[in-house]
């Protein structure tokens, strides 16, 4: 269609037929969005503008009828209601507990509660006591550990080096690659911990790379306050030292 022919069609156009071209500039525009990162595919948007994309091509095709399109546009619509109704569900009745919530706060932040709850759900909550041992020096770590409460304190080759609180991640180093563990971690008082299984992690991950990623950027955050205290906790050791 040259020049002329669109501004003939513009002027002809009606309402219906507009209709139809603003649903599919809504169709390319979300899409366009969702690459270029700036809708999630989880969210509550992605699905409500592929919705009103649907209703408004479905609606132009009242006055040039095609079953093709037809077909095509309301199973569009069908499967962004069942989308829609999903998240609904998820952000109105599925209700994490005190410890799932601390676990994705800590490991998941910014992912959807269903998603946290499967995650959950490879792993434990345990009630440890003091002097079990959550991680051994020269041994693999079996597990990826989260204190939730209590606390518990890391030596190595019997020299203290730290002392984990809520919050701490507990092999996070080595489970990725299954090395052995560079220090003991040994619970100091009675402790509430999550423990997921290395394989187990792995395979999930793999399977779901994005929580991978999100996992990722909350170990480095993790190392990264845990290099702070142990250069703060140096830096006051050779202070006294010098005095």
């Amino acid at each position: 269609m040259d020049g002329l022919g669109l501004r003939n069609w513009f002027e002809t156009a009606t309402m219906l037929d507009l209709l139809g071209v603003a649903g599919v500039l809504i169709y390319v525009g979300a899409y366009l969005c969702l690459q270029l990162g700036l809708l999630k595919g989880d969210g509550f948007a992605y699905p409500a503008l592929n919705l009103t994309a649907s209703l408004s091509v479905l609606a132009s095709l009242t006055a040039s009828f095609n079953p093709y399109s037809v077909a095509i546009e309301t199973s569009w619509s069908l499967i962004s209601i069942v989308g829609l109704t999903r998240l609904y569900f998820v952000h109105h009745h599925i209700r994490l507990t005190p410890d799932e919530a601390a676990v994705a706060n800590r490991l998941l932040p910014g992912v959807k509660k269903d998603r946290v709850r499967q995650f959950i759900r490879l792993g434990r909550f345990v009630d440890a006591v003091p002097g079990e041992i959550v991680a051994s020096e020269g041994h693999p770590v079996r597990d990826l550990a989260v204190v939730l409460a209590g606390a518990c304190h890391v030596d190595r080759g019997g020299v203290p080096v730290a002392r984990l609180g809520p919050g701490a991640l507990v092999g996070e180093m080595t489970f990725a690659t299954g090395a052995p563990a560079t220090a003991n971690v040994i619970v100091a008082e009675p402790s509430r911990l999550f423990l997921v299984e290395r394989g187990v992690l792995s395979t999930h991950l793999a399977r779901n790379p994005d929580l991978g990623a999100t996992i990722e950027q909350s170990v480095a955050v993790d190392l990264r306050v845990k290099l702070a205290e142990t250069t703060a906790r140096l830096s006051r050791s050779i202070a006294g030292g010098q005095q």
